[in-house]
C-alpha cells in the first residue's frame, strides 16, 4: 500500500504540474497550442446564376431569324428612273453577289455585263445607304472591272465571267477571286463539238493587294477547276449542253491538314436529254486555293433527295423549265459555331413566286447539312419590305458580323416580273447569339500550409454558357502560372508548393476558345515560417524541462527506489 500510494501521488503530481507546465496541453490559450494549431480548409462558395444553353440543334444552339431591311442601289447617270448601280445588260447590281468585311469596310462583289466589280460601304451598323458608285460620277464612265472575260477562243473565260467568290489566304496572304467562266466546250470536251450550248468551269484570279474599286486582279487562266464527275456535267431535255461547275464560294477550313486548306464549294449539274436537271452542291480542297484540287466525288447537298428538307421546295417543277435543286449556294465558315453556314436558293426556277432562300448549317464543315426548322427563311412576298410575290430572288451571300453580333444577308432580286432588268440587291439581317464569357471558378483546398509541401487544389464550376472549350489560367502568387484546357462542365485539379513563408493569393480564370474571359476567382493561402516554429517549440520544451530538472532528478531516484 505504501508503494502504490507513492506511485499514485507521483503520477498525479506529474500530470497536474509537470505536463501542463511544459506543454500546456490542457490550456486552451497556451502558447504551444497556438504554435501547433491544426490546419483548416476554406471553400469559396460561388452561386451558379446561369444555366447551360439548351437550344435547338444548330450554331450556338439558335437559328437566325432574318428580316429584310431594304435594298441598295444608285441611279443610272442617264436614266435616273432606273434604280441601277451599274448600267448594263441586266441593270441593277446584276447579281451573284459576294459580301465580306475588309479594310474596315463592308464590300460587295457582283457582276455586270459578265464582268466582276466591287462596291463598298463604311463598316458601321447602318448599311442601307451610301454605297460607293460603280462609275465615275463626273464622267459617268464605269470603273475598271476586277475580272473580265478574256483568253483564247475556245479557252478559259472566253466570253463569260460571273458569280464571284473571294478569300484572302490566311497563311500566304494572297488574295484569291473565283469566278464562273465559260471556257468553251471544245476546250474541255472536243467530243461535244457538234452539240450546242456551253459548259462552266471555275477560274481563280489573284492579287497581292486587297480588292479595291477599279483595280483588276491577275487572270492567269491556268488556275481552272473543271467538271469531272458524272453529276457535274450534263444536258437539258432538248439536248443542249448546260453543265459543269459554277457559283464558287471559298471557306478556310483550319483543321484540314497541318495548317488548313481552302474548301471551295460549288454547284454541279447533271442531266440527260428529256430529263430534268438536279443541281447539287459539293466542294474541292486546295492548300494554296489555286492548284492541286481534291474534289469530293459525292455531292454533299442534293435537293433531289427526298430525305433532304429542301426536297419539298423543288416540287413540282413547272412546265417549260428544265431544272430544279440548288440554284446557288454561298457558304461561310464560322469557327465559333465550329462549322459552316450555308444560305442557298432551293428552287425549281428563279422567276416569279419561286426562289426560296434557305439556311443550313454543317457541323462537319460541309459533309452533313442541317436544315433550318422553318425552311425557307425568305420567300417572295414573305415580308412587306422584301421582294414582292410577283418578283424573284436568287444568289444569296452571307456575312458574319462579329462586332454588331449579326448576320448580313445580301441577295439579288427583281421587283417586277415584267421588267426583269430592274434588279435590286436586297439586304436582310438577323441577330447572332452573343458569345458569353465563362463563369467564375470555385477554388477549394488548404488555406494554411508549410513550405516545400505539395498541396492539391480543386477548381470547379468550369462552365461556359455556350458550351465552348476553355483554357484555364492559374496564378499561384509566387510567380508561377499554370495553364491548360478544360471542357465545359468538367472540373480539374492542380498541385503546388511554396518555397518561402508568406501570405499568397491564388488567382484563376477561364477563357473560352474565342477569347471571352471569365471573372477572376481568388483564394488566400498562408505559409508560416515552419522551420522557425519548430525551433521555438524545441527551445520551449527544453527550457521547461530543465527548469524542472531538479524535480525530475529526485522523481527518477524515488521511482527507481520504489521499483527496486
Amino acid at each position: 500500500m505504501k508503494i502504490s500510494f507513492k506511485v499514485i501521488i507521483i503520477i498525479l503530481i506529474f500530470q497536474l504540474c509537470f505536463l501542463p507546465t511544459i506543454c500546456g496541453l490542457n490550456s486552451e490559450n497556451s502558447e504551444f497550442n497556438k504554435i501547433l494549431q491544426p490546419m483548416e480548409e476554406d471553400f469559396i462558395q460561388v452561386e451558379k446564376n446561369s444555366k447551360m444553353h439548351d437550344g435547338t440543334e444548330g450554331p450556338l444552339g439558335e437559328w437566325p431569324d432574318f428580316s429584310p431591311i431594304g435594298f441598295i442601289t444608285a441611279p443610272h447617270p442617264d436614266y435616273p428612273e432606273y434604280q441601277t448601280h451599274l448600267y448594263g445588260d441586266w441593270g441593277g447590281i446584276v447579281g451573284e453577289e459576294f459580301i465580306f468585311l475588309k479594310d474596315e469596310k463592308i464590300k460587295l462583289m457582283y457582276h455586270s455585263y459578265h464582268e466582276t466589280y466591287i462596291t463598298e460601304h463604311p463598316y458601321q451598323e447602318e448599311v442601307i445607304s451610301d454605297w460607293a458608285l460603280g462609275y465615275d460620277p463626273v464622267t459617268k464612265i464605269k470603273y475598271t472591272p476586277l475580272v473580265k472575260p478574256g483568253g483564247p477562243i475556245p479557252g478559259p473565260a472566253w466570253e463569260h465571267t460571273d458569280t464571284p467568290g473571294y478569300i484572302q489566304h490566311p497563311i500566304t496572304g494572297e488574295h484569291l477571286l473565283y469566278n464562273t467562266v465559260r471556257p468553251g466546250t471544245k476546250y474541255l470536251h472536243p467530243e461535244w463539238e457538234d452539240l450546242p450550248g456551253w459548259e462552266g468551269a471555275i477560274q481563280v484570279a489573284t492579287s497581292d493587294t486587297s480588292p479595291e474599286i477599279g483595280i483588276p486582279f491577275d487572270q492567269t487562266y491556268e488556275n481552272m477547276l473543271v467538271a469531272e464527275f458524272w453529276w457535274e456535267q450534263g444536258w437539258n431535255q432538248t439536248g443542249v449542253i448546260k453543265g459543269g461547275l459554277s457559283e464558287p464560294t471559298p471557306v478556310w477550313v483550319p483543321h484540314l491538314g497541318s495548317q488548313g486548306k481552302i474548301r471551295l464549294f460549288y454547284r454541279g449539274l447533271h442531266g440527260a436529254p428529256y430529263s430534268y436537271w438536279n443541281w447539287r452542291i459539293s466542294y474541292a480542297d486546295s492548300e494554296d486555293g489555286k492548284t492541286n484540287w481534291t474534289k469530293n466525288p459525292v455531292p454533299t447537298f442534293d435537293p433531289s433527295d427526298p430525305d433532304n428538307p429542301a426536297y419539298q421546295w423543288t416540287l413540282p417543277w413547272p412546265d417549260g423549265f428544265s431544272f430544279r435543286g440548288a440554284w446557288q449556294a454561298h457558304c461561310t465558315g464560322d469557327e465559333r459555331a465550329d462549322g459552316v453556314h450555308m444560305v442557298l436558293i432551293v428552287s425549281n426556277q428563279n422567276y416569279a413566286g419561286f426562289g426560296h432562300i434557305a439556311y443550313y448549317w454543317s457541323p462537319d464543315w460541309g459533309d452533313t447539312w442541317i436544315g433550318h426548322p422553318d425552311n425557307p427563311i425568305i420567300a417572295p412576298g414573305q415580308f412587306p419590305g422584301g421582294v414582292p410575290s410577283e418578283g424573284f430572288q436568287r444568289t444569296p451571300t452571307l456575312l458574319i458580323d462579329e462586332e454588331y453580333n449579326r448576320y448580313i444577308l445580301a441577295y439579288n432580286a427583281g421587283h417586277n416580273i415584267d421588267e426583269k432588268w430592274k434588279r435590286r440587291t436586297y439586304l436582310a439581317t438577323a441577330s447572332r447569339p452573343i458569345n458569353q464569357p465563362p463563369e467564375r471558378l470555385i477554388i477549394s483546398g488548404t488555406t494554411n500550409g508549410k513550405p516545400d509541401i505539395v498541396y492539391e487544389y480543386d477548381f470547379t464550376n468550369c462552365v461556359d454558357p455556350n458550351k465552348d472549350d476553355m483554357t484555364y489560367h492559374v496564378e499561384w502568387g509566387d510567380g508561377f502560372i499554370d495553364e491548360g484546357f478544360v471542357k465545359s462542365g468538367e472540373d480539374f485539379n492542380l498541385s503546388h508548393s511554396w518555397s518561402n513563408d508568406g501570405e499568397y493569393t491564388i488567382k484563376a480564370k477561364l477563357i473560352d476558345e474565342y477569347g471571352a474571359e471569365g471573372n477572376w476567382s481568388t483564394f488566400d493561402v498562408s505559409i508560416p515560417r515552419y522551420r522557425n516554429s519548430q525551433l521555438k517549440i524545441f527551445n520551449f520544451i527544453y527550457t521547461k524541462i530543465f527548469d524542472k530538472l531538479s524535480f525530475l532528478k529526485w522523481f527518477l531516484i524515488d521511482l527507481y527506489t520504489l521499483l527496486a
